[in-house]
């Protein structure tokens, strides 16, 4: 027993040796298939124990940073100090492999910047079909699979630990940009949780977050989270039913203005400059693109503000001619008759019959243009039940799924993914700080309460701060410091884990236990134990 025990000794130190020059030369080229040992831990069998030199040849985590920026019409002032204050996040990250991206909280479908939605056609039976087939039929199923993109508007930004000062600085100007470039045209419901879900669950080859990584989520936004569980999917399938729908067409004379309205934007009234079509009265024909005369613009601005309108500043006005519709159902045509025609045959609409369809256009106070009328037969895509099969984005996450809780998604995930490596960053509106809330705002609650749940995981800032140097910077400290004792295991294959692991301290080997370290993949963070200069890690290997 004894010899074997010595040999076992000489074999590890042959090991550490040989395994940590391989590493040092190139980690992905070690061959560990020669060294392998006949071992048992508590784990299970030891097929091999690699050596790493955290000093020298030990490769750190990978860092991620996500930001979920909101994009209401009330957030440009907070987007830009988030852009001013990004230094403080991202200098203390240079020498270190990191990546960035920027999403929104516009969910889906109102903003399909940050997402691919493809789709596909299926007839009753299952089969899949074109496009042209599914508009041709009576009925059909559309298969929607929403994917996170990472190209255009939001791609992914990296900087290496190689780069050098001047490509770094390129770095931190791509990401304040990428913030900026968010704009403030997105949805008034803004949804900060499920796209942060919708990123941790990609398990797609060009996935953001990877599992082993030291991960930061930042959420920037003045209102309390408006995810829906329910709505978050992946997947979800609209059921069609089409029947022949009646279109007439014809040209209608408009007197076509600019001008600005008052709107209702995120809880704040602005004025929104637009071009406005209106229907001039009949009988009267100008040439197309002339200017209009003072009374036909008095007539239009009439005709607006009677509608309920705010308008000001109209700066011009000139006559168009444009296709304008009407649905055929509406005027006594429900398509149940091919031969009938309404630009020729009577039209009766809410009791009164008229002529044709162009008396009955010119009667309610249009200019339509004669022997314009065509009537248009096609099928209508009545979606008769949207969400009728829908797979949520979470679907893996049972607990979160029986419970329809995207909070609880949200960490069992990052859990899954990083360990303990991990950091929720809230920059919203506080409850019960002094700073008054403004038109368009709420407090976050749904965010502070994710980080009560994560007290070790999690900070938060008020948006009323001067500046969010600060909440960067804390930001920054717990990804590097949780980087620097992190350790990759070059080499592992599928089937392999890390069943233990041990330092080795001047010839001696100390094997830590479950509170000293975490394994998360290939990746192993030492949690409670500070490593010594000339220490190595021994790393027992086997199989699942």
């Amino acid at each position: 027993m004894e010899k074997q025990k010595k040999l076992g000794f000489i074999g590890l130190f042959l090991i550490s040796a040989i395994a940590t020059t391989l590493v040092f030369q190139n980690c992905s080229k070690v061959n560990y298939n020669e060294i392998a040992q006949s071992k048992v831990t508590s784990s299970g069998k030891v097929d091999r124990v690699i050596s790493l030199n955290p000093t020298f040849n030990t490769e750190n985590s990978d860092m991620k940073v996500l930001f979920i920026v909101d994009d209401s019409y009330t957030m440009s002032q907070s987007q830009a100090r988030l852009s001013n204050a990004i230094d403080s996040l991202i200098n203390p990250l240079f020498g270190r492999n990191v990546e960035f991206k920027v999403v929104s909280t516009s969910g889906i479908p109102s903003n399909e910047v940050d997402y691919n939605i493809d789709r596909k056609y299926f007839n009753p039976n299952g089969t899949e079909i074109s496009a042209a087939q599914a508009a041709a039929s009576q009925n059909y199923v559309i298969d929607n699979t929403i994917t996170n993109r990472t190209t255009d508007r939001h791609p992914k930004i990296a900087s290496l630990k190689n780069y050098t000062q001047t490509q770094f600085n390129s770095i931190k100007s791509k990401v304040k940009t990428a913030i900026l470039n968010v704009g403030v045209n997105g949805s008034d419901i803004e949804e900060g949780f499920c796209p942060a879900v919708r990123q941790l669950f990609d398990s797609s080859a060009s996935s953001f977050f990877k599992k082993g990584d030291k991960a930061a989520v930042i959420f920037l936004t003045d209102e309390n989270d408006s995810s829906v569980f329910s709505a978050c999917v992946s997947e979800y399938k609209q059921q069609i039913s089409n029947h022949p729908v009646v279109y007439y067409s014809y040209l209608e004379q408009r007197a076509k203005l600019a001008l600005e309205y008052q709107a209702v934007r995120d809880g704040v009234t602005t004025w929104i400059p637009v071009t406005w079509g209106v229907g001039l009265p009949n009988g009267q024909y100008f040439n197309v693109g002339t200017t209009c005369n003072p009374s036909d613009i008095s007539i239009a601005t009439k005709i607006i503000t009677d509608k309920g309108y705010i308008i000001r500043n109209v700066s011009s006005c000139v006559y168009e001619a444009v296709q304008s519709t009407r649905y055929g159902a509406d005027l006594g045509d429900d398509g149940s008759n091919a031969s009938k025609n309404l630009c020729q045959s009577t039209v009766v609409f809410q009791g009164v019959t008229f002529t044709n369809l162009y008396s009955y256009v010119t009667a309610s106070n249009l200019s339509a243009i004669a022997g314009s009328c065509q009537k248009v037969t096609q099928p209508a895509n009545s979606i008769t039940n949207i969400m009728g099969a829908y797979t949520s984005v979470v679907e893996s996450d049972s607990a979160a799924v029986n419970t329809q809780d995207l909070e609880s998604a949200l960490i069992n995930k990052s859990n899954e993914l990083f360990g303990s490596g991990f950091i929720y960053a809230s920059i919203i509106r506080k409850s019960n700080e002094s700073c008054a809330l403004q038109a368009g705002q709420s407090y976050g609650v749904k965010y502070e309460n994710l980080a009560n749940h994560l007290p070790n995981n999690s900070v938060v800032e008020s948006l009323c701060a001067t500046n969010f140097s600060t909440v960067l910077s804390q930001v920054s400290q717990f990804i590097v410091s949780s980087a620097s004792n992190s350790y990759v295991v070059p080499g592992l294959v599928d089937n392999e884990v890390i069943l233990a692991v041990a330092v080795k301290r001047n010839g001696q080997d100390t094997v830590l236990t479950s509170s000293q370290f975490e394994v998360v993949g290939s990746t192993i963070t030492l949690t409670n134990f500070v490593l010594q200069q000339g220490d190595t890690l021994e790393v027992s290997i086997g199989k699942l």
